[in-house]
């Protein structure tokens, strides 16, 4: 018993250490680290507002590479959000919003991680003569006996996490050309109405090329039947596209209205107003003409107002220089 009296004193002694220790203790953490990166804020300040792009230099992105990805919303900007799931205990599973967006200055986020309730945290961006500043913090309430241990450390490996994070934005910027040798024209217009047979898609991202190719394949065997000649570009028009799956339509223009057999569709892409751009280079790299293309909507008060797609003038089987092969653009704008 007298052990027991002795072990219940000290626990007792212990919570009015840690309530008293607790109370001298911030409520909450204020994680913040910079860093300098040599590339104009608006180059930088897109990489951060496009939340699809963070896979390519965030440190929390690339934890698990397996987590499963859903992105709603706008493409960026405010109401963009991104819900990832892992297995991986550190990932873990939680969603982030964009809720402030102001362009090349700062970017506002809310973090819901599962388990741990709703933080805030954001981006701000310094422009310089040489590049940008860029600054990442993170505000989170702490529950009271939570300000001792959980508190001090948490606090540490949040600015740890930064570092990578923004080691990882900088090596992937300063890997970008810089923003002035990509100024690509964009022409506003109203679309060619066109009759078209395709088949609906769903795959990942690195499938696009095998998919396009067996599609192209099913469409023309199904023109061949139907007596239907190809009257311009292949084209894939894109529904919906996310880290870990694409819903896109890969399509042929025809010279007349064709019929639907199975999973094969004929129907009209109808003329709209578009914003058109002309992309020289490699199909990997036209991310950043449909980044420049939506910064560019925003900019000019345009609204996209249905999915793009592309056309894909140059056969890459034909002509071996990637910096050659044109692909054409299109988003349907109000």
């Amino acid at each position: 018993m007298k052990a027991l009296k002795i072990a219940g004193i000290i626990i007792l002694i212990i919570l009015i250490l840690a309530t008293v220790v607790s109370v001298f203790l911030p409520s909450s953490i204020h994680a913040e680290r910079s860093m300098f990166i040599n590339r104009p804020a608006e180059q930088v300040f897109n990489q951060v507002n496009h939340l699809k792009t963070w896979k390519k230099w965030s440190y929390w992105d690339s934890i698990d590479p397996k987590m499963q990805s859903n992105y709603e919303g706008p493409e960026a900007g405010v109401g963009a959000i991104h819900k990832w799931r892992s297995t991986d205990e550190l990932a873990g599973a939680g969603t982030l919003t964009i809720t402030e967006s102001m362009p090349n200055e700062k970017i506002v986020t809310t973090l819901n991680f599962e388990g741990m309730g709703i933080s805030t945290g954001g981006w701000q961006f310094a422009a310089g003569d040489s590049g940008t500043n860029v600054t990442t913090y993170m505000d989170i309430e702490l529950p009271f006996f939570g300000r001792i241990f959980p508190g001090l450390v948490f606090e540490k490996m949040l600015n740890d996490d930064f570092d990578k994070t923004l080691n990882g934005l900088k090596k992937h910027c300063e890997s970008l050309p810089l923003a002035e040798e990509k100024e690509w024209e964009i022409s506003v217009m109203e679309s060619n109405a066109l009759q078209i047979m395709s088949i609906k898609i769903t795959c990942k991202p690195s499938e696009i090329g095998m998919q396009l190719g067996e599609s192209y394949g099913k469409i023309g065997e199904a023109m061949m039947k139907q007596g239907l000649k190809q009257s311009g570009p292949v084209l894939a028009v894109y529904e919906s596209f996310s880290a870990d799956k694409v819903v896109m339509e890969p399509a042929i223009p025809v010279d007349k209205s064709g019929k639907s057999d199975g999973n094969i569709i004929a129907r009209e892409l109808p003329s709209v107003q578009v914003m058109k751009l002309d992309f020289y280079g490699d199909y990997i790299d036209t991310e950043k003409a449909h980044i420049f293309m939506d910064e560019w909507a925003r900019k000019q008060g345009k609204t996209i107002a249905g999915n793009p797609w592309e056309e894909y003038v140059t056969d890459p089987m034909v002509e071996k220089d990637t910096t050659k092969w044109l692909t054409r653009i299109y988003y349907p704008i109000q």
